[in-house]
């Protein structure tokens, strides 16, 4: 089913206003590294990692009405609805009730470290504040994403950022090229994002490769950093190791299935990387060229693969 389409009165960005609706995308996110840098007496985990939002997106239509419908298109959602709690969040912060109707439509895989539900609810959280003219300021959004999700605070901007502390702390970085590319590959698994964490003891070192990948985005002038994937020859120079996650290990012992397909797809395509606490992974690229010719690759596996760019912040 397409989105609705009402004739737009207004077009600002990325968002369209559409009477008294907006239709918003909410992109999926890579972490680029993923350092797990300690664990709180609480057993959550502290990391320092690079982000980015790629142009992979769920599609959010919504409209103030006198009742509340939300519709799901696409793959269904399991667990908690992101969406509807950030609702309950906001509601809260402004004490008044927010009847809306929304149809999201589904295009982010579910489990995947893409960070779908996320983007969603942050995605929510700024129609809201336009539809309902609620005025709230960017650090009270922040306040509310943190009660949402951990990365709910990085999507409300996006673009490149590094987050630390549980992930809801983020400092913006200077973009990424934008002639870079992502393959990004979900195999068939669903992973759960408390059991990996769960299963992080802390005996396998972090190999710190965040502030290495700050310093080289902040330098100037602009160094333009090197991708990893592709053929061993064809990477640039200084480019293997500067994306990595600590958090492969644990998903892969978890998930046998995700370790039999890792194999595979690093046999077709050297150097991807695991995105959150997986399934997906992803490797970047100079250029569409030998994107598409990895993407080739990948396909030939079976497996569902997006060529994405990397989509800057405001």
């Amino acid at each position: 089913m397409d989105p609705p389409r009402p004739s737009p009165t207004r077009g600002e960005g990325d968002r369209v206003r559409v009477d008294v609706a907006l239709i918003l995308p909410a992109y999926a996110k890579l972490n680029l590294t993923l350092d797990v840098t300690g664990r709180r007496p609480d057993g959550y985990h502290e990391i320092d990692s690079v982000m980015q939002t790629i142009s992979l997106h769920d599609l959010l239509w919504i409209e103030p009405t006198d009742c509340r419908v939300f519709d799901v298109v696409g793959t269904p959602i399991d667990g908690e609805n992101l969406v509807l709690k950030a609702a309950r969040e906001l509601e809260g912060h402004v004490s008044r009730t927010l009847p809306f109707t929304i149809r999201l439509f589904k295009r982010i895989p579910m489990g995947a470290g893409l960070g779908g539900g996320s983007a969603d609810a942050a995605a929510f959280l700024k129609a809201a504040n336009l539809l309902y003219d609620l005025k709230l300021k960017p650090a009270e959004l922040t306040e509310i994403a943190k009660t949402v999700g951990q990365d709910v605070p990085f999507f409300l901007s996006g673009g490149t950022a590094r987050a630390t502390g549980l992930g809801s702390t983020v400092a913006r970085l200077p973009a990424v090229p934008s002639s870079w590319r992502f393959l990004v590959v979900c195999p068939p698994v669903e992973v759960s994002t408390r059991a990996v964490y769960a299963a992080v003891d802390g005996t396998e070192p972090t190999v710190h490769r965040t502030p290495a990948l700050v310093r080289a985005l902040t330098e100037t002038p602009h160094p333009d950093p090197p991708p990893q994937g592709g053929r061993e020859k064809d990477r640039p120079p200084g480019g293997r190791g500067m994306f990595g996650n600590d958090l492969e290990p644990a998903s892969r012992r978890l998930f046998p299935a995700l370790d039999q397909a890792i194999e595979r797809l690093r046999a077709a395509v050297p150097g991807m990387t695991m995105t959150g606490t997986g399934a997906a992974f992803f490797a970047g690229f100079q250029n569409g060229h030998d994107a598409q010719t990895a993407l080739g690759a990948v396909r030939q596996l079976g497996l569902r693969a997006w060529l994405c760019r990397p989509v800057a912040g405001p």
